[in-house]
């Protein structure tokens, strides 16, 4: 063969970017496209990673390229021939569009585009039968966050994610595909590398809880994250079993590459203040003697704000991560240090990160080795996040307008007759809700501090007995151990304390996970057909323990030590054990025939703990799914470079939540008071696991040489056999009984645009995501035997964790009790409590928690060494209701309440009522009905701009310096609710009225990194 390569490289200084090449490049006469493309690497510099054996059949025909860059020649390769040609990161990726699942070694790469499923096991793209996201690490440190599950927000579809209100490192609620679960958890699954993760989470939960915390897939490292596959319904997840059902966030680290040494170091400094706070009055004052501010309008307005009660919080997280390695073997090392100061006084956040990775090859490369460890240290200090108690937020919200707020941040005055400082707090605003006390004093002297130790190991051994064959063995143990102290001083109120000493209480918690899977793995051709299977089993060993003492203080004022707790006074000291194990045997095949079209098959059994000596002690549950290539087969036109169909069923089941009621593990409480106490609760011996069967259609479009994306998803899912507990009548003996019966059903909508285009220096990627849900409770329970006197019953309404449940409504139904009464002219009833007379008698519905449909648009763009980058998100429907809103009318301390006076009164269907009386009606009662708000809200939710120094300004000692200005809740564009409506206390299934939440963040900073 005859060939006749003539290069003239025209090169810039520092020619680390491909587009800045031009080259001359003549071919006389035909020539393999791999000897074209491994000569245009040799000559240009130009990394390009393909395989020989994919390519074998493409030929590149006589052509001139005349001052030519190097995307020009990949549009060219695009237009003339079925390949895929992307640029990334200054290299050239070629691949063969419909070519084999052949994975490359050394600088060669994988040739189809390959995302991580379930079990971590790598699957080619186009032969998933569901919805596979994927999310590089650069979306997830480009504008950081404590918690990197709250930079996912608005970038993939099908995915609900509240940012919790406890502030930096708070636990994070995601929901996909909607709440399936009645009684049960709703959140997703983690899994990291392949292997499930527990997480267990601190979260506050309800009005008069204590203050939450963080959860343990908040304790990572953003930077030790290569990538994160979002698996939003049970078929892409099935093989995990239990919680396949709610989804799974797919964990992928990084690991040490071959090559030269590199070395990541990275800075960031963010800044915060509070982002949606109420609107607040200041031109009315109080009454003398009274801690509410209707008295009369002030002579010159109070300058007190409650705004400034909050600091400027701040985050400043380094990180450094190095790689190295051979063919051989490979090694990657990291540190991390967060510290972050909350916008609530003493309130703070620290983490630190210490990760190792080793992976080898031995035997000819046959066996394959990855060890990893890890290491974090995690504390925090009262991370305040809503509710009437250890909340400064009541005090300070309510504080009489009239009276200077100065004379309280003093906070605590010296008492000679005790010897110490006590609280300084003139008022006394106590009420069945909440409990006011000086902030500031909340702040610094009742103390909530936890300190946590977390060991991760991670091991994985592998054999190739040939090519297409292999067994793998993995390991991860997931140690985490808790200390968590609570320190009230001498004259806090007598509420929390139960003493004028002060309280104490000190708890350790231990939670303990041992996993291993093992799995026999086949990749073999077969003429027109390829197998991928594997088969393999799991065991999977969660405990969780904790022990503790408290109460009041006995001796000594402020003496934090068990030895001070008085012995006859009751505290919260006790010991818990909590162990579940789950033991499985799961196989899955996928069977491609011509690289057009798959059949996947799967299933799952499972033997849980939960269900020991039950009517269903193992659960088994399929799935089917098909993928077909419609380009593949068709002659479709040009601009559609890719098509395909897809659907799946899916079935999963979970294990009951509850542990110790299956026939030969009942078990009694056991307390020092109480002795043992028997279960109130008849015997139930027919558990049987919660069930959800799923059907998942869709469509994937790519265009215009793949750079128009559409991804479309439609999937409905119901889940049965709900556990709840049924009631019975005292003359049965028992409490209750345990029921499980229920449908509950979820379907939707998932839709992904996306559209990555270059101009010569300038690029634009951009990609829109649309989510609709709808949450449906097609039954509770019908013809339900009492097991008791064998009767039938139906229950058509349930209250669970507070909130009504009804047969036709859904999960985020809100339910009020309270309306104004009116006469029969529709008047307002003045009654003899000197407030307006109200309605308890009806239970209306005004809404739902959950949003009618959410919207995400992320967009980056790039022009020479300038790159800016924003996410727009948008959530439409649903409402939300304020508790804070309404005490804050009661007060008088609104901006309504001040409006109102201004304007005589509150005038209602061309009635005018006395304002305290109307806003002491509904605020004071809580009528939340009259609190209820639109939860539309649209943000631009982050931001960045940067620029990136190339290496040679630095006489090449680095190799790139990125320094960019970021951002988070920039700009809440649309919001009608008194607060942020995606902010969370709460990760629980059911939204709670909020009350004195603290405000959700915005954020300013710098980042920097250095890339060695």
């Amino acid at each position: 063969m005859t060939l006749m390569l003539a290069f003239l490289v025209c090169q810039t200084p520092g020619y680390g970017q491909v587009n800045e090449r031009n080259i001359n490049y003549e071919i006389s006469a035909p020539v393999s496209l791999a000897e074209f493309l491994s000569s245009l690497q040799v000559q240009t510099g130009v990394k390009i990673n393909f395989n020989a054996a994919d390519l074998k059949d493409f030929q590149i025909e006589q052509v001139s390229f005349s001052n030519s860059s190097i995307e020009d020649i990949a549009d060219y390769l695009m237009e003339n021939y079925t390949l895929n040609v992307e640029l990334a990161n200054g290299e050239m990726y070629v691949s063969d569009l419909f070519g084999e699942s052949i994975y490359g070694t050394g600088n060669q790469v994988d040739l189809s585009t390959l995302v991580v499923t379930a079990l971590g096991i790598k699957r080619e793209e186009r032969a998933l039968s569901y919805n596979v996201q994927e999310i590089k690490s650069e979306e997830l440190t480009r504008v950081k966050d404590a918690n990197f599950m709250n930079t996912l927000t608005g970038k993939v579809a099908g995915v609900q994610i509240n940012q919790s209100s406890a502030g930096i490192g708070g636990a994070t609620k995601v929901v996909m595909r909607g709440a399936k679960s009645l009684v049960g958890d709703n959140n997703v699954l983690y899994v990291v590398d392949g292997m499930p993760m527990i997480n267990p989470s601190r979260a506050a939960s309800g009005r008069f809880a204590s203050q939450g915390g963080g959860e343990s897939i908040s304790d990572f490292n953003p930077e030790d994250i290569e990538s994160i596959s979002v698996l939003t319904g049970p078929s892409a997840a099935a093989l995990y079993g239990a919680s396949a059902a709610n989804g799974v966030i797919l964990i992928t680290t990084k690991k040490g590459k071959d090559g030269r040494m590199k070395l990541n170091l990275s800075s960031t400094t963010e800044f915060y203040r509070p982002f949606i706070l109420p609107e607040f009055q200041n031109t009315y004052g109080n009454a003398p003697g009274s801690d509410r501010s209707w008295g009369d309008k002030l002579a010159t307005p109070s300058t007190f704000d409650p705004k400034d009660f909050f600091q400027t919080g701040m985050n400043q997280t380094y990180s450094a991560s190095l790689s190295v390695g051979t063919e051989k073997n490979q090694t990657y090392f990291s540190v991390a240090t967060t510290t972050a100061e909350g916008i609530i006084p003493n309130n703070g956040y620290y983490r630190r990160n210490f990760t190792a990775r080793n992976t080898a090859n031995f035997l000819d490369d046959k066996l394959h080795l990855d060890v990893s460890g890890s290491y974090i240290m995690q504390g925090d200090q009262n991370m305040i996040s809503e509710g009437g108690y250890f909340n400064p937020l009541t005090s300070l919200y309510l504080f009489p307008r009239g009276d200077d707020f100065n004379t309280i941040k003093a906070y605590e005055r010296y008492n000679p007759a005790r010897g110490i400082n006590e609280v300084y707090w003139p008022y006394n605003v106590k009420r069945k809700l909440f409990t006011a006390e000086n902030p500031y004093w909340i702040v610094n002297r009742e103390l909530t501090q936890s300190h946590k130790n977390r060991y991760m190991f991670n091991s994985s051994l592998k054999y190739d007995f040939a090519d297409w064959i292999n067994i793998t063995g993995r390991v991860r143990v997931d140690n985490i151990y808790n200390k968590i102290e609570r320190k009230y001083y001498a004259s806090t109120d007598k509420l929390f304390t139960n003493s004028d000493k002060g309280y104490y209480s000190a708890s350790e918690e231990k939670n303990i996970q041992t996993y291993a899977d093992l799995m026999l793995n086949v990749n073999k051709k077969i003429n027109d057909f390829n197998l991928v299977a594997n088969i393999g089993t799991s065991y999977d060993d969660r405990v969780g323990e904790s022990i503790g003492i408290g109460g009041s203080l006995n001796l000594i004022p402020n003496l934090f030590s068990a030895a001070n707790l008085d012995p006859k006074k009751s505290g919260v000291g006790g010991q818990s054990h909590r162990q579940t194990r789950n033991i499985a045997l799961f196989g899955s095949a996928e069977l491609g025939y011509k690289n057009m079209l798959y059949l996947t098959l799967t299933g799952r059994n499972d033997w849980a703990s939960q269900l020991v000596n039950s009517k269903e002690p193992s659960i088994f549950y399929p799935s089917v799914g098909l993928s077909s290539i419609v380009s593949k087969m068709l002659d479709l036109p040009k601009v559609i470079s890719f098509l395909k169909v897809r659907g799946s069923y899916t079935e999963v089941g979970s294990p009951i939540t509850q542990l110790g009621v299956t026939p030969g593990t009942i078990t009694y409480d056991l307390s020092p008071s109480a002795g043992l106490t028997p279960r109130s609760t008849y015997p139930f011996p027919d558990f049987k696991a919660e069930r959800t069967k799923s059907y998942e259609g869709g469509l994937e479009l790519k265009m215009f040489k793949n750079k128009l994306n559409f991804d479309l998803t439609l999937y409905r899912s119901n889940t049965y056999n709900q556990t709840f507990l049924s009631s019975l009548p005292p003359s049965s003996g028992y409490s209750g009984f345990y029921v499980q019966a229920g449908n509950v059903q979820n379907e939707g909508i998932e839709l992904a645009l996306g559209l990555d285009q270059s101009w010569n220096d300038f690029s634009w990627f951009t990609n829109f995501t649309y989510t609709r849900n709808v949450n449906l409770i097609k039954e509770l329970v019908r013809g339900y035997t009492n097991p008791v006197d064998g009767s039938k019953f139906d229950l058509t309404e349930l209250y669970i964790n507070g909130a009504l449940i009804k047969e036709g409504g859904s999960m985020g139904d809100i339910y009020t009790e309270g309306i104004l009464r009116r006469d029969a002219s529709g008047k307002l009833i003045e009654g003899n409590s000197g407030l307006f007379e109200i309605d308890r008698k009806q239970r209306i519905k005004i809404g739902k928690s959950t949003p009618d449909f959410t919207m995400g648009w992320n967009n980056q763009f790039g022009y020479k060494g300038f790159n800016l980058s924003f996410v727009v998100t948008g959530n439409f429907g649903g409402i939300v209701n304020s508790g804070t809103q309404a005490v804050l009318d009661a007060y008088g301390v609104s901006k309504a309440t001040a409006e109102a006076r201004d304007k005589g009164g509150v005038t209602i269907d061309g009635h005018t009522y006395d304002a305290e009386k109307y806003y002491s009606t509904i605020g004071g009662e809580e009528l939340m009905g009259y609190y209820t708000y639109d939860a539309t809200n649209v943000r631009l939710q982050e931001a960045s701009l940067g620029y990136a120094f190339k290496g040679d300004l630095f006489n090449n000692v680095i190799n790139k310096l990125t320094i960019s200005l970021v951002g988070r809740n920039l700009w809440m564009i649309y919001n009608k609710a008194p607060f942020d409506p995606q902010s969370t206390a709460s990760t629980g299934t059911y939204r709670s009225t909020e009350f004195f939440m603290t405000p959700s963040l915005r954020s300013f900073g710098i980042n920097a990194k250095i890339d060695f």
